[in-house]
């Protein structure tokens, strides 16, 4: 990885090869994903041997997969937006207009009133609720949707065994 040293100056072929090891860390970044999804099934692993298919080791594993996945993230992010930083330094890619006059202006009125008011990412910008607010919406969905199958099971069946926990 590169050093955080201000003073450093990065060949192309550093560059290259910065972006090759974030390309290997999407990849990285997806697999773990699929863990985490993986993990919320009822399906063993080709990568793991074990017989436990606890609720506990069904959590630990959604956890550490998660976890890792968030730390990819956050690294992605960061190595990507210091290659556009470089772009934008050695006058290769323009500089976005609402980010960086927003950063300059520590946010003033003047940046806010030149960005585009629909924009998406400006929008989101602002708000840093969108991702509760989502997800509340769809566990809403989710125990709607558990519900409803409950009901249609309930007359139907007299299996005290087959509950299913909502939280």
């Amino acid at each position: 990885m590169d050093s955080l040293n201000p003073d450093q100056t990065f060949t192309a072929a550093d560059r290259i090869r910065q972006l090759n090891e974030i390309d290997k860390d999407v990849t990285r970044l997806i697999h773990s994903a699929g863990l985490a999804i993986q993990s919320l099934t009822n399906t063993r692993s080709r990568d793991s041997e074990s017989t436990d298919n606890t609720l506990e080791s069904h959590k630990a594993a959604f956890k550490a997969a998660t976890s890792q996945y968030f730390a990819l993230l956050s690294s992605i992010d960061v190595r990507l937006r210091r290659q556009v930083y470089a772009l934008e330094e050695a006058s290769i890619l323009a500089p976005e207009p609402t980010s960086r006059t927003a950063e300059a202006a520590g946010g003033a009125g003047g940046a806010a009133a030149s960005a585009n008011p629909l924009e998406i990412s400006w929008l989101n910008s602002r708000k840093d609720t969108v991702g509760k607010d989502k997800e509340a919406e769809l566990w809403a969905e989710a125990k709607e949707f558990v519900s409803q199958i409950q009901k249609e099971k309930a007359p139907n069946t007299s299996d005290s065994d087959t509950k299913m926990e909502v939280d």
